[in-house]
């Protein structure tokens, strides 16, 4: 009896570890901000008439057994036309959202355009978590590149929110592979937050940890990175600052004043800027 008493305080102990180290993290350690994932899938309808858009067409991609990940693609009127791959934001409809800045960015420059859902987003297979969708990241860029035989260097990788963490990680994985990208560009792009999946108990998670900072060393030239003055969702501009400041001068670095987080994407100034470094970075 006395042995079952010691095991099962043993056991309570353990669990009250658990649970209280992520509150004693987010109660004495830096603030940090936190989002829930907003993964959610997308009637078919919804993704057959996106890819019903004139110029757009359905795309998958299998980057694991059994996972693919469904997006859009807008072919260029040229094989020498550059291609603008978006990596998108924690959005309920990344494809909408992805498509319509990719719309408003080129219009009718002719440009190669696609988008693709992370895991458990939209259209795609799988569940949302960083440590898949980190991984994913790189794929999808080298698998965009053979399947519309592409080289990387006419690719132009976008990332806005926790896509600038994922389009980090596609620039850094094609220049170790030796096949850089032509040009990395943030926008409104985190350095520091958590994310965690929505639950009963989500305020007892430690979440997921995303930090860009330690990865920008295998990220080479030119790089842009857009940020908003007014960015409430990052709590201000310091998350794009930090940024700009690590990749010194591999970046150029442009803040927007009084632009908000999500209207970033379709500020005219905003836009033209990235027209104008895509152009300037096209081979």
């Amino acid at each position: 009896m006395r042995r079952s008493r010691l095991l099962l305080g043993a056991v309570v102990a353990l669990l009250g570890v658990a649970l209280v180290s992520p509150l004693r993290e987010r109660m004495f350690g830096p603030k940090r901000l936190r989002f829930p994932y907003l993964a959610r899938p997308i009637p078919a309808a919804t993704y057959a008439a996106l890819a019903a858009k004139p110029g757009w067409a359905k795309s998958a991609l299998q980057v694991a057994p059994g996972v693919e990940l469904r997006g859009l693609v807008r072919r260029p009127i040229s094989a020498s036309a550059p291609w603008v791959l978006f990596y998108p934001g924690n959005d309920e409809s990344q494809l909408t959202r992805g498509q319509d800045f990719l719309q408003a960015l080129a219009g009718d420059l002719g440009w190669g355009l696609a988008v693709f859902a992370y895991r458990g987003y939209d259209a795609s297979d799988g569940k949302a978590e960083l440590a898949s969708m980190r991984a994913d990241a790189p794929e999808i860029l080298a698998r965009l590149c053979a399947a519309e035989a592409l080289a990387p260097a006419r690719v132009h990788i976008a990332g806005f929110s926790i896509g600038g963490h994922f389009a980090v990680h596609a620039a850094r994985g094609a220049a170790l592979s030796g096949a850089r990208a032509a040009s990395l560009i943030l926008l409104a792009s985190v350095d520091d937050i958590v994310m965690y999946q929505p639950s009963r108990w989500e305020k007892l998670s430690a979440g997921e940890d995303y930090q860009t900072r330690p990865y920008l060393q295998g990220v080479p030239a030119p790089v842009l990175v857009l940020q908003g003055t007014a960015d409430k969702a990052l709590d201000g501009p310091q998350q794009g600052r930090n940024l700009a400041r690590a990749l010194g001068t591999r970046a150029r670095y442009e803040e927007l004043p009084g632009v908000e987080h999500v209207p970033l994407l379709f500020d005219q100034k905003a836009l033209a800027l990235v027209r104008e470094f895509v152009l300037e970075h096209s081979r």
